[in-house]
């Protein structure tokens, strides 16, 4: 029997407005404990023909996946890690280890899994559970020089020890308790002295040191989408739609019957749009009101969890469904893999 080939999308990123890459998981690998990821590439400006191309990560599971614009390079995330920076027709190509980072590698001192990746003008960084944040450090030229700096510093959590089989009841509680990771799972901003880390937590650092930062509601945050150093968003449980700035600080956008779980944002022309599990939504800042956004499609868009515009270009990349915008209309596109959705 044929193992299925069906693909959950696990997170996406643009490259130009027309050409994407996307972590997708195997669900049959799910469902049988094997652990494999593949990176996609859609590219119908350049491979009008055929215009998907992928490739198998055995012993990855890719988490994120984002493109470093400033160098031209695709950049790979693994939740233990690992980190492959490769360009166009893969030259350069380099696989590195972020030393303390993971759960199971060698290296791994017990911080927990990292989550996210993302290109901030000229600097890599990856951030995760215990508070981690790590930059790419390397000369300019050669990307076999880089290393992975610490960036936490004094925010990053003490590493959890190996926990003790034989703890239960209260002792397991407090034990818990004492070593619960706080997880960040985004960070960008406007520059290296202007960045923002949210998850359990939000932190902002200006080059000389973390601070938490106070905010309206007291909810897990799940994406930072960057205007400009005054404009920040932040998205997340419960329907939490934050606006402002580490100087000024936050104001709530959400009501009281917004529940939904915004898992990214995006700015297109004009309009803040949402990303939740059931589909879209908009923040209309002439009515104050975050209402469900229709595309039009047919069906309607079935998913939305990461959002991203480029190159006058939205990009929603749902699990399985997989949608641009123009500013005029919606085109759904069919993954290979996966049953057009119809």
């Amino acid at each position: 029997m044929a193992i299925p080939t069906d693909k959950t999308i696990q997170a996406g990123c643009a490259l130009d407005g027309a050409t994407i890459m996307l972590a997708e998981s195997l669900d049959y690998a799910q469902d049988n404990a094997y652990e494999v990821s593949f990176v996609a590439a859609y590219a119908p400006r350049y491979l009008a023909d055929d215009p998907w191309r992928v490739r198998a990560y055995e012993a990855w599971t890719v988490v994120s996946v984002a493109f470093w614009d400033a160098f031209g390079l695709r950049c790979v995330l693994s939740r233990e890690g690992q980190v492959r920076l490769y360009g166009p027709g893969g030259t350069p190509d380099h696989t590195s280890q972020i030393a303390d980072a993971g759960v199971f590698n060698d290296t791994a001192i017990g911080l927990g899994y990292v989550n996210r990746i993302r290109a901030i003008g000229d600097h890599l960084y990856v951030c995760g559970q215990s508070r981690q944040v790590w930059c790419f450090a390397f000369d300019g030229q050669d990307f076999a020089s880089g290393t992975w700096r610490d960036l936490a510093a004094g925010m990053r959590q003490v590493p959890m020890p190996e926990m003790d089989e034989a703890l239960d009841g209260d002792a397991l509680d407090d034990w818990l308790g004492a070593h619960d990771a706080v997880d960040l799972v985004d960070i960008n901003g406007t520059a290296t002295d202007d960045l923002y880390a949210v998850g359990d937590e939000a932190w902002h650092w200006d080059s000389r040191e973390w601070r938490q930062l106070a905010l309206p509601v007291d909810e897990p945050l799940h994406a930072i989408e960057v205007v400009s150093r005054d404009v920040i968003y932040l998205v997340g449980h419960n329907g939490t739609v934050l606006a402002g700035n580490a100087r000024d600080g936050f104001v709530n956008l959400s009501r009281t019957e917004d529940n939904q779980n915004f898992t990214s944002a995006a700015c297109f022309e004009g309009s803040l749009f949402l990303a939740a599990p059931e589909g879209l939504y908009c923040y209309d800042a002439n009515s104050k009101r975050i209402a469900p956004y229709f595309t039009g499609l047919t069906p309607e868009l079935q998913d939305a969890h990461q959002l991203e515009a480029k190159d006058g270009i939205l990009w929603s990349f749902g699990f399985k469904d997989l949608a641009w915008f123009d500013g005029k209309d919606w085109t759904r596109v069919d993954h290979p893999d996966n049953p057009p959705i119809r």
